[in-house]
């Protein structure tokens, strides 16, 4: 019975010493066993020879130089609306292609509390004080910021400004929000 015992203890103590090694390995190879800059140089390596980022399906290419115009400067330039069409086409997510995809047109620009560029839209108009209007209300709050980050991608950003999304009517915002990155994340808020 000793003998076994024994046994029994060399092949626990075997798979903790396992254990400990797997663990080891995975820290260090999380951390690279230096400040990270050979690992970064090699996967940035290998996305260029492969053109595929590692664990991304996209192919890696530069980002796109951003528009410098105003946003007066925008709505009156002819095709700077298909421009905006085409980047969100190749670069924006999932959200903003569907959001984008029902904006018709800049309709104008005004300057109000915020600069502010608007968009017609094929969107519903929805009777705000309809009992159970609240979800569509929302809904359209929300693909409206999916549109903000969509141009907050496409424009540089001088100072803070909104995009406002008009109804297929055109006499209500179906959403506004303010242009920027986590617009989505900070519910249209420019704040």
């Amino acid at each position: 019975m000793g003998s076994s015992k024994s046994s029994s203890d060399s092949v626990i103590g075997c798979g903790i010493l396992m254990a400990v090694v797997l663990v080891c390995s995975m820290v260090s190879a999380c951390s690279g066993g230096d400040d990270g800059k050979a690992d970064t140089a090699s996967a940035t390596e290998h996305s260029a020879a492969s053109g595929v980022a590692d664990g991304s399906p996209k192919p890696t290419r530069p980002k796109p130089k951003k528009v410098t115009l105003s946003l007066d400067e925008i709505v009156n330039t002819p095709g700077t609306f298909q421009q905006f069409q085409h980047f969100v086409a190749e670069h924006g997510t999932a959200h903003e292609k569907k959001a984008v995809e029902h904006l018709e047109k800049w309709r104008g620009f005004s300057r109000k509390a915020y600069p502010a560029i608007e968009v017609a839209s094929d969107y519903p108009t929805v009777d705000y004080e309809a009992d159970g209007a609240t979800d569509e209300v929302m809904a359209l709050e929300k693909e409206s910021q999916y549109v903000a980050e969509a141009f907050a991608a496409w424009w540089r950003i001088d100072e803070p400004s909104v995009i406002q999304v008009f109804d297929r009517g055109g006499r209500y915002t179906a959403g506004t929000a303010c242009i920027r990155a986590d617009s989505a994340e900070k519910e249209g808020s420019c704040l």
